[in-house]
């Protein structure tokens, strides 16, 4: 017969252990943008930032482009482009941040943060790889932190 201090102790690791079991963001690494847009931690913020432009987000999800890629331990960061249309998508997995770019017509729509924000210099790498496939060129790109 198992005591009630143990069965208590038991109980209170059963949430913990069911957390451990479920697989972190951090598993979308090597997946599609719509797998990592797709993750609830992830869904939400990018709900959020779309802000009357889901249609052209999600349809920027599908762009081709290589598999989502975890940078510096927390980022993961993902993009696609085709033509004068492009996303550029990435996710602080310690901090739920979220950095999102769309490109429509060749031009730049900052979503998330707005335009005056400085990203992280950790995308900074993989941001110029995404610009550097852009037809159009991007001479814009969002400013970077020192």
């Amino acid at each position: 017969m198992i005591r009630r201090r143990t069965l208590g102790a038991l109980l209170a690791l059963a949430p913990w252990v069911a957390r451990a079991a479920v697989p972190g963001v951090r598993d979308r690494a090597g997946g599609t943008l719509v797998q990592l847009g797709a993750d609830p931690a992830v869904a939400v913020l990018l709900r959020g930032a779309a802000r009357g432009r889901q249609q052209s987000v999600y349809e920027g999800l599908r762009l081709p482009g290589p598999p989502v890629a975890l940078v510096a331990g927390r980022w993961l960061v993902g993009w696609g482009a085709e033509a004068d249309r492009g996303l550029f998508m990435a996710f602080d997995a310690d901090g739920e941040r979220l950095f999102l770019m769309l490109l429509l017509d060749g031009g730049p729509i900052y979503l998330a943060p707005p335009r005056v924000a400085r990203w992280p210099d950790e995308l900074a790498e993989t941001f110029a790889e995404f610009a550097a496939v852009c037809p159009l060129g991007l001479a814009h790109g969002p400013r970077f932190t020192d």
